[in-house]
């Protein structure tokens, strides 16, 4: 059996990471090892796993290195241990896992000959049935068009056992081969430091030739409450770092993977969709 090397980049939400880390050990697939790689966080984050999880690795950072940057700092580290055909499962510690998801995404993931990045599929926690986006389909570059495979359904209605073919993924619970780091880089953290690392990193896997899936076989439940009730000024939300309608990180990932024919008319609509959010 090959080894996973779970990634979980936190910042602070000590009481999710427990949680996370606690269905990661209840897992069935028992070759597991976990690395936390803790921005700067102000609680009591490293205590608190110390005492509870001893065998976690962590890495600490100062706060700068934002949800790619930690990424990249794991994956790192991970290629100066691991084998040959071992495995990175990125985690966002704001899920917790059913007790047979790393088995299903490592006996798929084999299946395919190792060729494939492939993502959990993530339901709500509150209901424990209503599906959250995992990965999205384009249906049109130029027109900017996709769709949030299964986003909103109900997870009863679905056919668990097909897996969806998907353009882009999120990393919210992603299994990659190790030899991927190899052959097409790690996670761009210098392009996008927080959001976008993961849509940019698995389009780029499938311009190289890798497949990308949901396996709704592999089920996570995502606490999907926003720790903050603050609103952001709008300056922030459209240049902050941390925020999903950045119109930067928007006009990096159309440079770096929209075609570019498509490119002007991708871009503007981005644009128009990130200013009708806002005015929500």
């Amino acid at each position: 059996m090959n080894k996973v090397y779970v990634i979980i980049p936190v910042h602070n939400r000590i009481e999710k990471t427990i949680k996370c880390l606690y269905s990661i050990y209840a897992q069935d697939y028992k070759d597991i090892n976990v690395i936390v790689v803790d921005d700067g966080s102000s609680d009591s984050t490293k205590n608190d796993i110390n005492s509870a999880y001893p065998q976690v690795t962590i890495l600490e950072s100062d706060g700068s290195l934002f949800w790619t940057g930690a990424v990249k700092l794991g994956i790192e580290h991970v290629l100066n241990v691991c084998n040959k055909e071992d495995w990175v499962l990125l985690v966002n510690n704001d899920i917790e896992m059913r007790e047979n998801v790393i088995s299903n995404l490592v006996s798929f993931s084999v299946g395919k000959k190792r060729r494939i990045i492939v993502n959990a599929l993530s339901v709500d926690n509150f209901d424990q049935d209503t599906i959250i986006k995992s990965g999205t389909k384009v249906l049109s570059w130029a027109f900017n068009r996709t769709k949030h495979v299964y986003h909103g359904e109900s997870l009863e209605k679905i056919t668990p056992n097909t897996p969806i073919v998907v353009d882009l993924l999120t990393g919210r619970c992603l299994l990659h081969p190790v030899e991927i780091f190899s052959q097409i880089g790690n996670y761009n953290a210098d392009l996008f430091p927080h959001y976008g690392g993961d849509d940019e990193f698995t389009a780029r896997a499938k311009m190289s030739g890798y497949e990308l899936y949901i396996l709704p076989l592999a089920i996570v439940y995502l606490d999907n409450k926003n720790d903050k009730s603050q609103s952001k000024g709008v300056m922030d939300q459209l240049f902050g770092i941390r925020s999903n309608i950045n119109l930067i990180n928007k006009w990096k990932f159309t440079k770096v993977v929209v075609p570019i024919f498509s490119r002007p008319s991708y871009y503007l609509i981005a644009v128009l969709k990130a200013f009708y959010i806002l005015l929500k």
